[in-house]
Parts: C-alpha cells; structure tokens; sequence
C-alpha cells in the first residue's frame, strides 16, 4: 500500500491524542512523545501497525483502494467487525512485543520493556480494549488522509449506494 511512516504517524498521533484527551497519561510515558521524539523502537513498533492494515483489512472482507473524487463512500465498520480487527490488533502487539523482548509486570515500563498487558484479549479490561477499539475504527480515516478508501470486496462503487 505505500504511505508506512505517514500511516503509522497518524497511528500515533491519534493515540497521544485520546491518551491526553482522557487524561489518562503520564509525562514520563516515552509512548506519548511528539513522533520526531518517539524512540526509534516505538516508531516501528507504530510502522508495523501500518503494515498490518491489509491483513486486518481481508479479515472482515474490506480492501484499499484508491479514494480519489469522492468515489467510494467510507466505511464504517460494523461493532462485530471492530471487535474483530480489535483483537487481531492487540494478538499482532503482543507477537511483536514478546519478539523483541518484553515481559508481563504490573506497570508499564518502556525501558525496561514491561507492560501489564500481554495476555490475552479476554484478560484485557475494557478500557484498554477501548484503546484498539478506536484505533481500528479509523483506519478508514488514516487512510482517507492520504487520498486511500476503504471498500468492502466485491463491490462496485455503483453498488454501494
């Protein structure tokens, strides 16, 4: 698809957004830096988010396209649709977490590579399922931004309305 490090900057701008909006963030967290501040290992961590949009993207019958003169309406995915990408999302997290090292503790340390979070989606609270609820939701956008749509396979535009 093209456009990682614009995708996956996005990606993170959102969260350092909802993160301060909930006020639910600490000023020592190196995850809720401006992008260019990011730690090299969190900005790719951010990429291969944005590498995982197709994939996700085929799992509930959706692809990219070009989103040039307004031709495809967006998609707004349906709540077991969310669910769906939610959960495939956090299972590619923890897989690329526990590849590069961390460990389960009880708080979140970056440094040290800790996070209470690496278990299973059922264990996640729904807070925190909540953080990739929203960000599989504006996929659409993200790529909106960037001159993509979102469509469902198999359909022409012509067919969507």
């Amino acid at each position: 698809m093209g456009h990682r490090d614009e995708i996956a900057r996005a990606i993170h701008e959102d969260y350092v957004r909802r993160r301060h909006g909930e006020g639910r963030h600490s000023d020592d967290d190196p995850s809720l830096a401006p992008w260019e501040d990011l730690p090299e290992t969190l900005r790719e961590s951010n990429r291969h988010q944005a590498d995982d949009i197709d994939r996700k993207l085929i799992a509930v019958s959706c692809e990219v396209t070009s989103g040039e003169n307004g031709t495809h309406p967006p998609v707004e995915f349906t709540d077991p649709e969310v669910e769906k990408l939610a959960k495939l999302e956090h299972e590619r997290w923890v897989e690329e977490r526990l590849a590069s090292g961390w460990s389960v503790a009880l708080t979140k340390d970056v440094d040290a590579k800790q996070t209470p979070y690496l278990v299973p989606w059922e264990d996640l609270s729904e807070e925190v399922r909540d953080l990739d609820r929203d960000t599989v939701r504006k996929i659409p956008q993200f790529l909106a931004t960037l001159g993509f749509a979102v469509v469902r396979r198999n359909q022409s535009p012509s067919s969507e309305t």
